[in-house]
């Protein structure tokens, strides 16, 4: 009796994913399949909805880009996979990355006062990205 090791499926590099990947890092915002989509169009517009969601889920669950899911707002995509939070415009939807040291007693505090253990820190900033807070202060 022989036990097999559970095979990891190694995923092709398309056409499809090199253009995805391609505008996402020129969009530079953490977008979402829709701005992906709707960047992709202007120059491939037989490149479907599905097809921009099939590819970012994939990469996702692979490891080649961080899914962020941020309250009431659609899924966004970041290339940068390093650990990071980041900041919202509360007006705009901008995401920007925010890079600051942890305590990194913070999981131990925490595991230690709720009875978790803590595998993962995210934290959500919001507020004005400069552009917002300019127009509010114009008006």
């Amino acid at each position: 009796m022989t036990s097999e090791q559970p095979k990891t499926v190694k995923r092709r590099n398309t056409v499809q994913k090199k253009l995805v990947i391609d505008a996402l890092k020129r969009l530079n915002c953490h977008a979402s399949a829709g701005m992906i989509l709707k960047e992709l169009q202007k120059t491939h517009p037989e490149i479907g909805r599905a097809t921009v969601f099939r590819v970012l889920s994939a990469m996702a669950d692979d490891g080649e880009l961080q899914r962020l899911k941020f309250t009431d707002d659609d899924d966004r995509f970041d290339v940068s996979l390093h650990p990071h939070s980041h900041i919202i415009c509360r007006c705009c939807g901008k995401v920007d990355d925010v890079c600051f040291d942890q305590n990194p007693d913070l999981k131990n505090h925490v595991s230690d006062s709720a009875g978790f253990k803590v595998e993962e820190i995210t934290i959500e900033f919001k507020g004005l990205c400069s552009s917002c807070r300019n127009k509010a202060d114009a008006n």
